[in-house]
């Protein structure tokens, strides 16, 4: 990837309770792609994995619009995340794609929600892929980025 704002970081008290949770989200998108296979469109994906999660025990919120500050003052224009699933710890976006492999595009996309709402987690998960979902988590620490 090009963006050189992945680093590595030191570590933060969330980090393991993050990784922790982000397991069960992670089964749970398995679980979706083990019985859906690649081939269908994202919003199927999208819907299968919201009720996975939901029957998992997740609270989650489905095409989540959230108004970033710009300069300390809430803007009109908002990001629209797939799915957000809420954590004591904070939220975890999950930005999910059926494509045949990723590009830049969906990391950049998934970075800048990341910056944008200051949340610690994304997920992004790719489930045009076979035999398994191309799953990535991504860490955001002051805004900078690492895969974990």
């Amino acid at each position: 990837m090009a963006d050189k704002s992945i680093i590595h970081i030191v570590e933060d008290p969330r980090r393991q309770e993050l990784i922790v949770t982000c397991y069960g989200i992670i089964g749970c998108m398995q679980q979706v792609h083990n019985q859906l296979g690649a081939g269908l469109p994202e919003y199927i994906y999208q819907e299968a994995l919201a009720t996975e999660l939901t029957t998992n025990g997740f609270t989650i919120h489905k095409e989540l619009e959230y108004h970033p500050l710009y300069r300390g003052q809430q803007m009109k224009a908002y990001l629209k995340m797939d799915l957000v699933v809420e954590s004591n710890i904070g939220n975890i976006i999950i930005e999910c794609k059926a494509l045949s492999q990723l590009t830049e595009r969906e990391h950049y996309q998934t970075f800048g929600y990341l910056r944008g709402t200051g949340w610690p987690v994304a997920i992004l998960v790719n489930f045009g892929t076979s035999p398994k979902a191309q799953i990535e988590r991504y860490y955001n620490h002051n805004g900078n980025i690492e895969v974990f």
